[in-house]
């Protein structure tokens, strides 16, 4: 059974490192992705009698040790947890590996020794030794999501570790450490048949088989995580969630040749639609593409690629979506990105009051936008036809849904913050738990903006934020349009100046001819004209512009702009443009 196997590093006869001796190695299979679950892969494993080493590249849909081997004829299963220290001799590792510093293991029930136990969990990117009984092989596998993290080596010490190899075409152990001054000619120990852990004598022909574990010595310090690297500016994975739009995938190139980084979008029942930001290598312009089921990008040696991902929700085909993204380099190394994303939804006016996030609408909350105008018709020649002003004119709509998909027009509004409340542990009654979450309000009725907090601090003082806009103003807080906000459709709403409204551009307070007044400044006289303004945002499902933004259709919208104004001119005037739209806030309900 177990037996000791000492390792020195040639370099440095003086030290001896120990390694645990354990049985025959596994057929590793390869992981392949799984279907059923989007957003997973499946890591497949052929465990032999006795012992097995094995790096698991997921993180388990169900994380239990004690799940992930139902069924499984183990007896025990160990993980080495790393410390500052080297890895200590061990004489006998069947007679005291869990009294081992260092050793994490699981001992299924009803074996004598369960109650050894210090190993609950399975993680991903970690090496795991598997004891197996019987005397058949038997297949585990493995469902659950790849994640994005680093190596941590020891330094001067041996490390039990696996690496992500691309298993269409494995690196040796020589080209994968080539050029880490720490690992390069290191010993590396593989499990044998026969239960030993034999020297791997001629690393630049032997390969790295994926899913199998290793020991390596690491001379000195490094932040060696392949010749590859993969990482996002935060997390462990391309998460876009659901409001976020944009993602930074980066693709590290650390060998001295140049590479082509391949990406690939594995299968999946609700795959995610990825755009990609791309230069144009005439113009210098970036603008959004879809990205392929395959694409290729030229990563020069020893440099860093910033890959900037977008979502396409308005292609979604369910409320959440996921899927996985493989990298690899060419030479041997992988690395899967698993890519999650969820449709936007408007968060409840108050728990328990609002609808379910299910039954709001994909396009509630407040809208910001800007109307570039870009053509006038001419008045004076009775011109119904918008005709080009040369320079364009912005005008800014503030623009409402609520819950149930009704718009409204708002002239102003302010975001404030509802504090949450807390209530007693049920299960502690001695800790505050959060009862009711804080929440973020609109307020276009000033007059409750004292039941709120604000949102922003100024001076030390928390205020709230003012949106505006100086191009309209209608009677009252709100004007109700008629229409919908979509990624097609029509939007329209009658704006009503009369002759007495304070902004009618003929009315002046000051003015004798324009006051309303008679020349006594007595009695009423209308001397301004009622005003009215016929605005219609007219929705399309393409992007005009050449950037093809992946936010174009869900919480970016835009189309063409009409405008009839009466009033102002004895001729109607008819003003034409095109207009965007983008949602700022996701707040359903407005003043509560």
């Amino acid at each position: 059974m177990g037996q000791t196997a000492v390792l020195k590093r040639p370099e440095t006869p003086r030290k001896l490192w120990a390694l645990v001796l354990l049985g025959v190695l596994a057929t590793i299979g390869v992981a392949v992705p799984h279907g059923e679950c989007s957003g997973t892969f499946q890591q497949s494993f052929v465990l032999q009698p006795g012992w097995n080493a094995v790096f698991l590249e997921v993180s388990p849909e169900n994380r239990s040790v004690e799940a992930a081997f139902a069924g499984i004829p183990v007896a025990s299963v160990w993980t080495w947890a790393p410390s500052d220290e080297t890895i200590q001799f061990i004489q006998n590792p069947d007679e005291g590996l869990d009294l081992t510093s260092g050793w994490l293991g699981y001992f299924p029930r009803p074996r004598p020794e369960a109650f050894l136990t210090n190993l609950f969990i399975l993680q991903a990117n970690r090496a795991y030794l598997i004891k197996l009984d019987g005397t058949q092989p038997v297949t585990w596998n493995v469902t659950g999501v790849p994640l994005l993290r680093s190596m941590k080596w020891i330094p001067d010490s041996f490390n039990l570790v696996g690496f992500h190899v691309d298993p269409g075409r494995p690196p040796t152990f020589g080209s994968y450490f080539a050029d880490r001054a720490a690992l390069e000619g290191q010993p590396i120990y593989r499990l044998k048949n026969g239960g030993v852990w034999t020297l791997v004598e001629q690393p630049y022909s032997n390969t790295i088989t994926p899913g199998e574990a290793y020991w390596v010595y690491c001379d000195g310090p490094t932040d060696f995580d392949g010749p590859m690297e993969v990482s996002v500016e935060w997390g462990d994975r391309l998460d876009f969630a659901a409001s976020l739009n944009g993602q930074i995938l980066v693709v590290r190139n650390r060998t001295v040749v140049d590479v082509d980084i391949t990406l690939r979008q594995l299968a999946s029942q609700t795959p995610v639609p990825l755009s990609m930001k791309v230069e144009d290598e005439d113009t210098g312009r970036e603008t959004w593409a879809s990205l392929p089921s395959t694409y290729a990008v030229p990563a020069p040696a020893g440099r860093e690629l910033l890959l900037k991902f977008g979502v396409r929700r308005a292609e979604f085909t369910a409320d959440e979506v996921g899927g996985i993204l493989e990298v690899t380099n060419g030479l041997g190394s992988r690395r899967l990105v698993p890519v999650d994303a969820k449709r936007f939804h408007a968060s409840p006016a108050k728990q328990g009051k609002a609808a379910k996030a299910g039954s709001i609408t994909n396009f509630a909350g407040l809208w910001q936008g800007t109307v570039l105008v870009n053509g006038v018709s001419e008045a004076q020649m009775g011109g119904t036809t918008p005709e080009d002003t040369g320079k364009l004119f912005p005008l800014r709509y503030l623009i409402h849904v609520d819950s149930t998909g009704t718009a409204r027009l708002l002239a102003e509004v302010i975001e404030m913050w509802e504090e949450g409340t807390m209530a007693p542990d049920p299960e502690n009654p001695d800790y505050l738990i959060v009862d009711t979450p804080g929440r973020a309000v609109l307020v276009t009725n000033e007059d409750l903006i004292p039941n709120f907090t604000g949102v922003s601090m100024r001076d030390g003082v928390p205020i709230g934020i003012r949106l505006s806009s100086i191009a309209y103003d209608f009677p009252g807080e709100v004007l109700e349009m008629d229409g919908a906000v979509g990624a097609t459709g029509t939007l329209e709403a009658t704006l009503v100046m009369d002759a007495n409204f304070a902004t009618n551009p003929y009315k002046h307070g000051f003015h004798p001819d324009h006051n309303n007044l008679d020349e006594q400044f007595l009695n009423p006289a209308q001397e301004a004209y009622e005003v009215t303004r016929h605005i219609q945002f007219v929705f399309s499902d393409t992007n005009p512009n050449e950037e093809n933004d992946p936010e174009w259709g869900d919480s970016l919208l835009g189309g063409s702009y009409f405008e009839e104004i009466s009033g102002l001119h004895r001729n109607t005037i008819f003003v034409g443009g095109s207009f965007r739209l983008r949602r700022v806030a996701g707040v359903p309900e407005l003043n509560q």
